[in-house]
């Protein structure tokens, strides 16, 4: 879902044309796998289309030439920053200032928490905009991953 919305952000925000959207995974569950069904409808509900493509994991070879990670929860960021300890990792909703760290996983859950999910994605979206900006600094013929 983070995938879709950022990709789409970006695309509106201007001007970031070369920044490369995509999401993997910390652990191997759903490698190779379509989005969850549930995760595709309540992008659709918010208004996106689901054309993410299969589940990846974040391997070192994965991470090797990212830029900036975005984790859901404290243990995705341990589990990146184990593999890559210089990868510049944000907590999502430490970009929001909310007191909870973890991003609900809305897996077990229903389809009301999948779209909590989509709107936490939501409301960090000019947050990680800036995020991305302040890594490309001020060229813009950077590519950022």
């Amino acid at each position: 879902m983070g995938e879709v919305i950022l990709k789409h952000h970006v695309r509106r925000a201007g001007g970031l044309d070369d920044v490369e959207v995509s999401s993997a995974g910390t652990a191997r569950w759903h490698v190779g796998e379509p989005m969850d069904h549930r995760a595709a409808a309540s992008l659709q509900r918010g208004g996106y289309s689901p054309d993410a493509g299969v589940g990846a994991w974040a391997t070192p070879e994965y991470l090797r030439d990212i830029a900036l990670a975005v984790a859901m929860t404290r243990e995705h960021r341990r589990d990146l920053l184990a593999t890559r300890p210089d990868l510049r990792v944000v907590l999502l909703r430490e970009l929001l200032g909310e007191g909870a760290l973890d991003v609900p996983d809305p897996y077990f859950g229903t389809d009301d928490d999948f779209d909590v999910c989509r709107e936490t994605l939501e409301r960090a979206i000019p947050a990680l905009l800036q995020e991305i900006r302040e890594i490309r600094g001020p060229s813009a013929s950077r590519g950022a991953r």
